[in-house]
């Protein structure tokens, strides 16, 4: 699916100034602590080298790779999962709130630069970067506007921005938000949802798709709540495969699990 956006005139966990006195603010902040606190070395591993289901991360994020102009910033880059394959000429810079994950990506992606920051106040200077991406981040911020700012801040007239999000009209996703607490706000991470978002920025040639119809092995071979080791096994490797490229054709473009936006900065 494709839509073409109004062209536009004119991070982890962070929650707005003003809590409410019923602690809501406070839960919301504790449970994204919990889940997002600390490095995780089984995801990192199952993202980047499971049998069966690495593959699918590098379908992802390869159309990217050809708009990708140095020097990239990656904002809320957690392990470094994304730019273990975006990095290329080690012109890229990941940040991330929590020192752990940073830490950790520091460690285990060579060619990309580090640095803790939150992502509503980024130690950068204006048009520092000719792209910044953003994937799975947003859905987990009760207020992007700071973030998308800071974004637009940083990025150079003419560059590359570049934003995955998750689309919770696709079935396996919206469960995923069930099954995962700090994944709630994701049940409003949708097509209009993210191109509202988005208006107002000052991008142009804002190119909104659906894509990855049906991530059967997203579920299935996940390395918490399903079973990776199926990934080894080349005939339910293949089942799964089979399901999703079914789903292609059956599933609206509409509810395909990720929105992917690609523009340039006005």
């Amino acid at each position: 699916m494709r839509r073409r956006a109004k062209p536009a005139s004119a991070y982890e966990e962070r929650v707005p100034a003003t809590a409410h006195d019923d602690g809501t603010d406070h839960r919301f902040q504790a449970t994204q602590h919990r889940y997002f606190a600390y490095a995780d070395d089984a995801r990192f591993r199952w993202t980047t080298s499971a049998p069966g289901f690495a593959d699918t991360e590098d379908a992802l994020l390869a159309p990217l790779l050809p708009l990708v102009e140095e020097p990239a910033l990656e904002i809320g880059c957690g392990e470094g999962n994304n730019l273990v394959r975006l990095t290329r000429g080690g012109r890229w810079i990941g940040v991330d709130l929590h020192l752990p994950k940073v830490g950790f990506a520091a460690r285990n992606v060579s060619r990309a630069r580090f640095a803790t920051a939150d992502a509503s106040t980024l130690p950068f200077r204006a048009a520092s970067f000719r792209t910044v991406f953003v994937r799975d981040l947003l859905h987990h911020l009760p207020d992007p506007a700071p973030v998308l700012a800071e974004a637009m801040r940083v990025l150079e007239s003419g560059g590359r921005f570049l934003l995955l999000e998750p689309n919770a009209a696709n079935p396996i996703v919206l469960l995923q938000t069930y099954l995962v607490p700090a994944e709630a706000l994701g049940r409003r991470s949708r097509p209009a949802h993210i191109e509202s978002i988005l208006h107002g920025l000052p991008l142009t040639r804002v190119d909104l798709q659906t894509v990855e119809p049906l991530p059967l092995r997203r579920l299935v071979l996940h390395y918490r709540f399903g079973l990776p080791r199926l990934g080894r096994v080349r005939p339910a490797r293949a089942a799964l495969a089979a399901v999703e490229q079914l789903a292609r054709r059956l599933l609206p473009p509409s509810r395909w699990a990720y929105v992917r936006v690609t523009a340039e900065r006005t």
